[in-house]
């Protein structure tokens, strides 16, 4: 499914045309890539429980001694088990729309004599349905990422420079991708750092494409050991930072490939995977799937978009229609141990008093 927004057609009256033209938005490229997995019909609150054995291996005796459950010096008899929750947050898709705005797109929507749309045709409530889920997959794709609850002022996260703001743009309903990272970096409270805490491989702005190349190469020898011949195991990255890493390693003097040709998509034989809603400056490397393996998960209260959309006129007397999903969401990382990220963005320090 393409996404797209409205293309408003000022010069010309539409006796032929049998859609509306559409511009190409951003979509949902985490979405489209499968890099989550989404847990559907949670409507207060989902435990992701992680659990670690200790040590299994023991001397060889023909009756081994019982300790009757109890932890032993070297991890015997120890299961460490780890809950992280996805709590669904409240918000609302709504648009309202005069079809009487676009009569004159829709030849077959044109009858002689009585008023049009008295009733809203089917094909127009497909295509302006088709607009608003897409317009929706746009806003979820960025919130994945910079979302953070309470929005950008209780976020307490600063951007780089040229980075975009965490919890901007209505992305306030829920913490996101890196608000949960730089949580679970500077927390102390078991809550939060269950599951471990997550790898940061770098904090330096991406400028170019010898800075992305270093800062991957930091990635990958911090990536744990024991996740590194997973298949599902990717590198998650920006467009500018793909672009930038692209032409870098396309004008060493022994190239990888033609200047005409796209590099491969891959390093230390990971896939690279380039997506537009991951903010500047920000690298992942994690084990991201649809699967239940996803190390990155999404909490959603509906089973799926036409369960929950209602499309009706405003009121009996009104021109005005109406499209409304009330929705509920939340995302989060189920082993923050096995998560490694390169970003600029950081806790935002504390203004010190004077004295």
């Amino acid at each position: 499914m393409a996404d797209t927004i409205n293309f408003l057609q000022n010069g010309y009256a539409g006796e032929v045309l049998e859609d509306l033209l559409t511009y190409t938005a951003q979509g949902n490229d985490t979405f489209k890539e499968g890099l989550i997995h989404i847990k559907s019909g949670i409507q207060h609150q989902y435990t992701l429980p992680a659990i670690k054995i200790g040590n299994v291996i023991q001397d060889n005796v023909p009756t081994p001694t019982s300790n009757h459950g109890a932890k032993g010096e070297n991890g015997e008899n120890e299961y460490t088990l780890t809950e992280r929750t996805l709590v669904p947050q409240d918000f609302m898709v709504y648009l309202e729309f005069n079809p009487r705005d676009y009569e004159k797109y829709w030849k077959f929507a044109q009858p002689d004599g009585n008023l049009v749309f008295r009733e809203l045709d089917p094909k127009i409530q497909a295509t302006m349905l088709r607009l608003l889920i897409e317009k929706k997959n746009e806003y979820i794709g960025n919130a994945i990422w910079t979302a953070a609850k309470g929005g950008t002022a209780r976020a307490g996260i600063t951007a780089p420079a040229d980075g975009a703001p965490i919890g901007a743009n209505k992305e306030k309903y829920f913490d996101g991708f890196i608000k949960r990272v730089i949580d679970n970096v500077t927390a102390t409270d078991p809550e939060t750092i269950a599951g471990g805490q997550c790898v940061i491989s770098g904090t330096t702005e991406l400028t170019d494409g010898a800075s992305v190349e270093k800062a991957l190469y930091a990635m990958w020898k911090k990536c744990p050991k024991q996740i590194r011949k997973k298949s599902s195991l990717v590198f998650v990255i920006g467009w500018d930072a793909w672009d930038a890493y692209d032409q870098y390693i396309s004008d060493k003097q022994v190239k990888y490939t033609e200047n005409t040709e796209v590099n491969k998509y891959r390093f230390k034989g990971k896939r690279i995977i380039p997506i537009v809603g991951i903010p500047e400056h920000t690298m992942v490397l994690g084990e991201l799937t649809t699967g239940m393996e996803s190390n990155l998960w999404m909490g959603v209260d509906y089973a799926n978009d036409t369960d929950v959309l209602k499309v009706d006129r405003l009121q009996s007397n009104s021109e005005l229609y109406f499209f409304q999903m009330r929705m509920k969401m939340d995302v989060n990382i189920v082993r923050p141990a096995e998560i490694v990220v390169h970003t600029a963005y950081k806790k935002t320090e504390p203004s010190g008093g004077g004295e």
